[in-house]
């Protein structure tokens, strides 16, 4: 099912919502910081900077701790957000958000190293979290009862060069895999072999399926996702030039299915998939550029052997960009820096706009070549799928949490679709999940 022929449960879902973007249109002009369907409802401070007397105009001095990569865990029973911090105190936080109105410290790790992505998977019945570092490699630590403190080191991932970013999938093969880089190969690791045998080593390494002349670069991010019609394991992967699909349903042999490159894009800086696997949406990670939107079926279907050209584009202000995103179709959850929260609808591709916003940081806007003030604001999102819950980490500010007018969680099959999105399915895997 394409994302153009969609069943009459997702037109009755369209109908239910036209109310609500079309009042999310009229933002508020009065100068406060959201939109009157965005729902503001916590915020914990947790370092960064702060004005010496109050004024955004006034001047800003370090607390010593930038609030980094936020993760929500999504099972029911398990309330927490985990956040990575850097600067004097690198390590990762857990705060209990059983009751989102009042979030509080419950725990945490402290690192040698500086944070990057933070990612959460479960073998069993244990929980896990992976902490990338970019100056060593990863940490895995199983994170029993984060209230209680439980942080247990498993294993440690040294690579030359680091770790950055990540991603955890269960496969329909039934196993788990890890996928993890550090500007260079993706390399796949054997979740099970990790955590029960103690093995850090890769069960294989995804090259480039091209080589980029004049890019000593590989791939920066990626994310993997199930594609139900086809009943294939699919990696969407964002690295020097442009972006990939690569088939990874035997992940020793992946095979390229299509590739996307544009003149603007020197290196690709995220991506995420419709639950179709029909549209990527995507992320270049330079000021000026907006999120771009393309079709990938003509690809598919041999009509072009490369897309290049956007069918759709979005930005919330073009001097600003989207660090990190989620995608909960037709939603687009974006951290635009010193735009804040922002979020877009893509349900028509080719118009999308946006339906709501928060800005976290107040301070002064970056300017287009001002260093220090490059990575102010909103710096990642997470979506909890059970309740629809919205947690952004801001570099100065801290934690936020959020709910969106109509937005009560996310289930693909609510909208006709597979059931298929970030978020794994870690007892039954992505076959199960993807049944209508």
């Amino acid at each position: 099912m394409t994302l153009f022929t969609q069943s009459l449960v997702r037109v009755i879902a369209v109908c239910l919502f036209v109310g609500t973007a079309s009042s999310a249109r009229a933002f508020q002009s009065d100068g406060s910081r959201g939109s009157r369907n965005v729902e503001l409802i916590s915020h914990l401070p947790l370092g960064g900077m702060k004005s010496a007397s109050g004024s955004a105009s006034a001047g800003f001095e370090s607390l010593g701790r930038n609030t980094g990569y936020v993760l929500l865990e999504q099972e029911s029973g398990r309330p927490h957000a985990f956040v990575g911090t850097n600067g004097d105190e690198p390590g990762v936080l857990a705060i209990n958000i059983a009751d989102p109105s009042s979030p509080f410290l419950a725990g945490s790790w402290n690192a040698s190293y500086e944070t990057g992505e933070l990612i959460h998977f479960r073998h069993g019945s244990r929980y896990y979290l992976v902490v990338t570092q970019p100056a060593y490699g990863a940490s895995i630590l199983e994170v029993g009862d984060p209230d209680e403190g439980q942080f247990d080191p498993v294993l440690d991932i040294i690579i030359a060069g680091g770790l950055h970013h990540g991603f955890a999938y269960r496969h329909s093969n039934g196993r788990s895999y890890l996928f993890l880089t550090g500007g260079q190969d993706i390399l796949v690791y054997d979740i099970d072999r990790l955590v029960t045998a103690k093995e850090a080593d890769p069960v294989a390494s995804i090259q480039l399926p091209e080589e980029q002349a004049m890019i000593d670069y590989g791939y920066y991010s990626m994310k993997a996702q199930y594609e139900a019609e086809s009943e294939s394991d699919r990696l969407y992967a964002a690295g020097a030039g442009g972006y990939y699909v690569l088939d990874v349903t035997d992940v020793q042999n992946p095979a390229p299915l299509a590739s996307i490159n544009s003149a603007a894009i020197r290196i690709g800086h995220s991506i995420s998939a419709t639950p179709d696997g029909s549209h990527v949406i995507t992320g270049t990670g330079y000021r000026t550029a907006p999120m771009r939107i393309f079709d990938l079926r003509p690809v598919f279907d041999g009509t072009i052997s490369m897309a290049r050209t956007a069918v759709g584009a979005w930005t919330a202000d073009w001097e600003s960009y989207v660090e990190n995103h989620e995608l909960r179709w037709p939603f687009v959850f974006t951290a635009s820096l010193d735009q804040g929260l922002q979020v877009f609808n893509m349900m028509n591709p080719f118009e999308p706009y946006t339906v709501g916003y928060y800005r976290t940081w107040d301070g002064p806007k970056a300017g287009l070549s001002n260093d220090a003030t490059d990575r102010t604001g909103a710096w990642d999102v997470d979506v909890r799928n059970l309740d629809g819950l919205i947690a952004v980490t801001d570099a100065n500010t801290g934690l936020w949490l959020f709910q969106m007018e109509g937005f009560e969680g996310w289930d693909g099959r609510g909208w006709g679709f597979p059931n298929v999105s970030a978020v794994q399915n870690w007892d039954n895997g992505p076959t199960e999940s993807s049944r209508w």
